[in-house]
């Protein structure tokens, strides 16, 4: 709290409007001094203990960087070792650079640290006196955290006058540059590989925090608690106690080799490398084609193959068309994987997954990616979803139907059981009923003089939980604050408690969010009734009266999703905000 006392004043001293009010700081001299005497009694009264414990959390942070180097340089090994292979040879030859990246911007930071240290003339070291288990006197050299809570020390480095320093430009430059540099680098991984083995790198996670760890706003300024734009490098670095500042840069010296290791890790996670033992050859089927029309070439190759019959894998992760495999709809039989899955409706259906197996105490995977065609029955109905191949409750579920054989589709008749069959137009929609595990969908109609009928099951699941957010709409531009967002008081309280369908899933509905809860920091939980947070007086004090980095928890307690003429409760994530 007093650190933010600091920080509270260092905002008054700066004015009320941002980037304008540095340019009138020679203006503001004298008004400046009357605070002088106020911030320094505040700077004394900054608890010695909090000191020490930032600096021993960044002394965790280097030790833990410092192993997690370890790791970082066995990867590199491991490829170069093995640059041989198909698999490793373009990131052997893309990765140096990488590597020269990472380690450059690592080391610019740690000149950063020694030379800010370096201005005692001691390197802050002291001589502890203690006695050890025997009674004995030892002397222990320690770094004395409690005395560094100047400020002044990186505010000459980065700012001078109404400006930065070249020093201070080429740390932000650092910074703002970091992640195009690494992407540059998988880029052209990427590039390389789809010319020559195709392999699925698996730099997703890698990607995500990099762009979360170094998040640089794009007009160069955030807003701080007030609501007033400040420009980046002021509102992070500007009157920070020393030891504060060391601690966020050994924090960017972790996000960078953190960023290092899972790009490198998802590299050799994929070894090809597989010490399985090999120990029967058969003949295999190698086709393009899992099906051929009549009159046409067959094109299949044979070929011989190594098999482990001993094979097991320890863990099974295979999709067929995005949808799980479930335990029950697979075995392994003489170390291959046997299906035990029906179909529903024809076409061609991905298999695509992993193979998880223990090699000497780590964990390997073989990469599935296949596909085969199911094919109808003849005087078989076929009934194709469009989006999934499950039908959601509360949901209007296109669906196609053909029935091979009847020209006039005016004549079929569509019915649902557990479930009702909706038509409009030419379209048909499945609608499960309410706690169904499954549907059936029953086409009828004459061919040849005669009737014809058929049944095909669907399974049923609930619509995946929506996604919860703070929305509003600010000079017609939509915002939303979703989970780990910042966000500001007024934005909390007049914006709209909304939920969305989950990202990436393929059906187009509405919810409605008609009661919720909201706990702002170690306050009491306030139930809302609605959609705005206005609604309730209780929780707009609670906002109101909290301090910038409280955490707000929302949680739905009701929700309604809408598709059309369909209405029917769902769930909706709760989410956590923090105010600026």
């Amino acid at each position: 709290m007093k650190l933010c006392l600091v920080q509270w004043t260092n905002s008054i001293m700066a004015g009320s409007s941002g980037k304008q009010t540095r340019s009138q700081k020679l203006r503001q001299n004298m008004i400046n001094m009357m605070y002088l005497v106020f911030i320094a009694m505040l700077a004394l009264q900054i608890s010695k203990e909090v000191l020490a414990t930032l600096g021993l959390l960044s002394e965790d942070m280097e030790k833990s960087t410092t192993e997690l180097k370890t790791s970082i340089d066995n990867a590199y090994n491991i490829i170069d070792q093995n640059s041989n292979q198909d698999y490793y040879k373009i990131p052997s030859e893309e990765l140096p650079k990488l590597k020269e990246i990472t380690d450059d911007y690592f080391n610019f930071i740690q000149s950063l640290k020694d030379s800010l240290i370096g201005l005692d003339e001691n390197n802050y070291m002291i001589e502890i006196e203690y006695l050890d288990e025997n009674g004995n006197e030892k002397v222990s050299e320690r770094r004395d955290y409690q005395v560094m809570d100047k400020s002044n020390y990186l505010d000459e480095v980065f700012f001078i006058n109404d400006g930065v320093t070249p020093k201070g430009q080429k740390f932000i430059e650092y910074f703002k540059g970091f992640p195009a540099k690494v992407e540059s680098v998988l880029d052209s991984i990427k590039a390389r590989d789809a010319r020559t083995v195709q392999s699925n790198y698996g730099f997703s996670t890698a990607l995500s925090n990099l762009s979360l760890r170094f998040n640089y706003p794009v007009d160069d300024q955030v807003i701080n608690r007030d609501g007033i734009k400040e420009d980046w490098l002021y509102y992070n670095y500007e009157k920070l106690p020393l030891v504060a500042s060391l601690s966020k840069f050994t924090k960017i010296q972790s996000d960078i080799r953190s960023v290092e290791y899972e790009i490198l890790n998802s590299l050799v996670s994929k070894t090809k490398d597989r010490q399985l033992s090999f120990d029967s050859k058969s003949t295999l089927l190698e086709t393009d084609k899992q099906a051929y029309y009549t009159n046409s070439t067959v094109d299949a190759k044979v070929v011989v193959g190594n098999t482990d019959s001993s094979f097991k894998p320890d863990r099974v992760d295979l999709k067929v068309d995005n949808i799980q495999l479930k335990e029950t709809e697979w075995e392994v039989i003489d170390g291959k994987i046997k299906l035990n899955k029906r179909f529903s409706s024809p076409g061609i259906k991905k298999i695509f997954g992993y193979l998880f197996f223990d090699n000497n105490g780590t964990t390997d995977s073989l990469l599935v990616d296949t596909e085969f065609y199911v094919i109808p029955k003849p005087n078989e109905a076929i009934v194709s979803p469009l989006n999934m191949q499950v039908f959601y409750i509360g949901l209007r579920n296109e669906i196609k139907v053909a029935f091979p054989g009847i020209a006039d589709l005016t004549s079929i008749r569509v019915n649902g059981r557990n479930g009702s069959i909706i038509k409009s137009g030419s379209r048909y929609f499945a609608a499960p009923n309410a706690g169904v595990n499954s549907m059936d969908v029953v086409v009828s109609g004459r061919a040849n003089e005669e009737n014809l009928t058929s049944v095909l099951n669907f399974r049923v699941e609930d619509a995946p939980p929506g996604r919860g957010s703070i929305f509003e709409r600010v000079g017609g531009q939509d915002i939303n604050y979703v989970n780990s967002s910042k966000v500001s008081k007024d934005a909390l309280i007049y914006g709209t408690v909304r939920g969305e369908k989950p990202p990436g899933f393929l059906y187009d509905y509405d919810i409605n969010v008609e009661a919720f809860q909201i706990t702002v920091g170690n306050l009491p939980t306030r139930t809302v009734q609605g959609n705005k947070i206005e609604n309730s007086n209780e929780a707009v004090r609670d906002i109101r009266g909290s301090s910038r980095g409280s955490s707000v928890t929302v949680t739905v307690l009701k929700a309604t999703k809408i598709d059309g003429d369909l209405k029917s409760p769902t769930n909706v994530e709760p989410f956590v905000l923090t105010l600026e």
